[in-house]
């Protein structure tokens, strides 16, 4: 492959061009580690232009492309897979993260316009810093970038009141398997000529192109903040409380999360901060509001419905509302830290599901009793965004078990458990993760045959040699 490297670096000047064995091999590791691959070579440009370069010449050289932002992806999406297809053909990981050409705002439209390289947290502090809110808000958004959140569609905290990433993009640009420049930034609410090409790349993992700039919508920046956490009997009474809090303050509530005491047990083992707890109660709550009034007229508002509440509805058994920045902090570490004080506890079975809100306490004690059942002792570890349908349903090993011995043992029953058990309440089995290689024989299963064959027909037309991230998504 000699040859194709240097047709790259004739065709593409300036290309960062890394063959650097341990530079691939920590390229070709996902963020779990669960796959550590390898590839001819690590690819990083500067612009569209570069990139469109590196597909065309990927194409004439028949060499497969994964796409990688910051790698903060939880199924194996952006690191190539281990055969490198079933061809075996080379393989190259195009880093998208020095693509930096555009940033800017559009005021009066309320969007902002950027290059896929930037990280979400710096697009985040660009509208800060104009006076604007860019909701979109994950664990990661220090790493992960632009390009990375729309190929995966991510969600986060805020989709409750925002929506996820496909609901913030109003345009795209992408690079298709040609090497063509395909889509458009007009940034537009309303366009109903043809066919919207923006839906079919956001949530496709860079299987059907490269996507290199993006229009986002943008909100006037919060004027007030107020959080809450409460203190619940189960889950039911969560989703109970949501709908108390979304039929009196539907538009101030912007995050809803919702963590089992075994979630929080955790992170207290591994981390200094320290929940409000109550007699009796077992599960938690922190829910956040944010107003463009004043601070005061928000917390009025906000205690006055969380004191009905609790006055009315005897699961919900204590509210604590933050009374400084710092008590705000505390309680979203709680929350944000659940997942890496599991990594500190041990290995667990992770699963990112998702059902109508109304059936989250049917799947999480349908699935619980199937376990129970199978004869299987866990820990559950649960917590996610219960206000938009969302769990993260993890199950860690008995105290004192030996953990990879665990999901040694159970790691295969306990994810047909799972996954039947939310199929079952209509619900799914990625909500925000994606697909990526870890799910994507499940995919493959799961779905009926006239979609899945609408998938590969979509893939085959848009990518028919099966250059873009091979083996991802959707199987040919």
């Amino acid at each position: 492959m000699n040859e194709f490297l240097e047709q790259l670096r004739k065709q593409v000047p300036g290309l960062l061009i890394n063959t650097e064995a341990a530079y691939i091999a920590q390229t070709c590791t996902d963020w779990r580690k669960r796959y550590c691959t390898t590839a001819l070579a690590v690819l990083e440009p500067l612009s569209t232009r570069q990139v469109q370069a590196i597909v065309k010449t990927c194409d004439a050289f028949n060499v497969a492309i994964s796409t990688q932002g910051g790698n903060t992806g939880l199924v194996g999406g952006a690191v190539p897979v281990a055969d490198n297809n079933a061809e075996k053909r080379p393989h190259v990981v195009l880093k998208t993260g020095r693509i930096r050409e555009v940033l800017k705002l559009d005021e009066s439209n309320l969007t902002l316009t950027a290059s896929a390289g930037y990280t979400l947290h710096e697009i985040q502090e660009y509208a800060e810093a104009h006076g604007f809110l860019f909701p979109l808000s994950l664990a990661s958004e220090g790493t992960c970038t632009l390009g990375g959140n729309l190929a995966s569609n991510a969600g986060g905290v805020a989709v409750l009141r925002y929506g996820n990433t496909r609901e913030l993009c109003l345009g795209l640009e992408y690079v298709n398997a040609q090497g063509e420049l395909c889509g458009d930034l007009r940034g537009l609410r309303k366009n109903n000529t043809g066919y919207d090409l923006r839906h079919l790349l956001i949530g496709s993992e860079g299987t059907l192109g490269v996507v290199t700039t993006a229009c986002m919508k943008v909100y006037p920046a919060p004027k007030s903040r107020c959080v809450a956490w409460l203190n619940v009997d189960n889950i039911q009474t969560a989703v109970d409380a949501l709908g108390f809090v979304q039929s009196r303050l539907f538009g101030e509530l912007s995050s809803y999360e919702w963590m089992n005491a075994n979630a929080i047990d955790v992170v207290q083992t591994h981390f200094p901060a320290r929940a409000p707890t109550c007699p009796g109660a077992v599960d938690h709550v922190l829910a956040e509001f944010t107003s463009l009034g004043s601070e005061t007229a928000l917390r009025e508002q906000v205690t006055r419905t969380l004191e009905a509440m609790l006055e009315e509805m005897p699961g919900v058994r204590n509210i604590a509302i933050a009374q400084s920045g710092r008590d705000i902090e505390t309680f979203w570490a709680l929350r944000e830290n659940i997942s890496e004080a599991q990594a500190k506890a041990g290995l667990n079975v992770k699963h990112d599901v998702a059902c109508a809100v109304s059936q989250l306490p049917t799947f999480h004690n349908m699935a619980l009793n199937d376990i129970a059942e199978h004869g299987v002792d866990v820990q559950p570890v649960l917590f996610g965004h219960l206000g938009d349908g969302n769990l993260h349903f993890n199950l860690s090993a008995p105290t004192g078990s030996d953990s990879a011995e665990f999901l040694k043992q159970h790691q295969s029953l306990l994810n047909n458990l799972v996954h039947d058990a939310i199929l079952r309440c209509g619900g799914t089995v990625s909500a925000e993760h994606g697909i990526g290689q870890l799910k994507a024989e499940l995919l493959r299963d799961i779905t009926s045959a006239s979609n899945y064959a609408a998938f590969k027909t979509i893939k085959q037309a848009m990518d028919p040699k099966n250059l873009l991230n091979p083996g991802k998504l959707v199987l040919l």
